[in-house]
């Protein structure tokens, strides 16, 4: 793409083995800190549709999407049910058309919107699209320096010198006041419980996209093979995502698989033949997420036969 690219503008970009995949560009200064602590010069962030993560790549690497790209795309292989995923992908890049909307929608799959709603605030308008994507987070800095006063100069202290000193008193002490105990019926039964499950769901989640971030970074989103480091790392990270995977209660969950697509990730690395080290772990671990998936494909479905 040319030097003038904008926050809002929909692209195509390429990421290891994966096919080329529809993206937004993102502004720097919104992304998760996560996020953007990754950041690399003279590089832009974008966001990928039907998926949750995010890739920094030089602007001349990212090929402009337009309407007629799509519509072709989605003509050609709506039925190829080998690409079901990217055809997804290029199907919300259709009905992309307001770039505040998507932004309040990826917010609020992030559980940022308020974050969202306070960047608005301090800025006095919505966020638009046609920004400058390599404009980063500013830090206010107060450059206010605390003046003293000598008592020298100070009238106030003057006048304090030239009047008698009073003879000092005792202050009263005042009895402390005695606190209200609330009885136990007060206190609402299951409030603490109620925080307790919310808690533990957006740790679930935080973890699940933990674990797809880590392998991802270590297998798919590199130019160069993995290192030694990088493979010991994901062979721990997928035996870690076994054992927590083949219980009664297991902590990748639908809601945990469903925030996270990790069962995505793994399909991408058993249909890559340069990671089939991997593949047997990757099988495993999708065989005991069968029934999972088969429910998030049945959510899929009706999704989109949604009008």
């Amino acid at each position: 793409m040319t030097k003038d690219i904008r926050t809002g503008d929909l692209v195509l970009c390429k990421v290891g083995s994966f096919p080329p995949w529809p993206a937004v560009v993102f502004p720097q200064r919104l992304l998760r800190n996560d996020v953007y602590r990754k950041r690399k010069s003279n590089c832009v962030a974008v966001c990928f549709f039907n998926d949750p993560t995010y890739y920094w790549e030089q602007p001349g690497r990212l090929k402009q999407l337009d309407q007629d790209t799509i519509h072709s795309f989605i003509s050609e292989h709506n039925k190829n049910a080998n690409q079901r995923e990217l055809v997804n992908a290029y199907k919300e890049a259709k009905k992309f058309d307001d770039f505040n909307v998507f932004l309040q929608e990826k917010f609020d799959e992030e559980n940022r919107l308020k974050d969202l709603k306070a960047f608005e605030k301090s800025e006095g308008s919505r966020i638009v699209a046609g920004e400058d994507p390599y404009i980063g987070r500013t830090k206010v800095v107060n450059k206010r320096k605390k003046t003293s006063i000598s008592p020298k100069n100070d009238p106030e202290s003057k006048k304090d010198l030239q009047q008698p000193k009073k003879e000092e008193t005792k202050p009263i002490i005042q009895p402390p006041k005695k606190r209200k105990h609330t009885s136990d019926t007060e206190v609402k039964p299951g409030a603490s419980n109620k925080k307790k499950v919310k808690l533990d769901y957006s740790r679930k989640i935080e973890i699940s996209l933990l674990f797809r971030r880590r392998i991802q970074r270590n297998l798919i989103q590199r130019e160069t093979p993995p290192a030694e480091g990088d493979i010991k790392e994901t062979h721990e990270l997928l035996n870690r995502i076994y054992e927590n995977s083949d219980t009664k209660r297991p902590f990748f969950d639908l809601e945990a698989l469903r925030e996270s697509k990790l069962h995505k990730l793994l399909k991408a690395i058993v249909n890559d033949p340069d990671l089939e080290e991997f593949h047997p772990s990757c099988k495993e671990i999708l065989l005991t997420w069968a029934d999972i998936i088969t429910e998030l494909k049945k959510e899929k479905s009706q999704a989109l036969s949604t009008p």
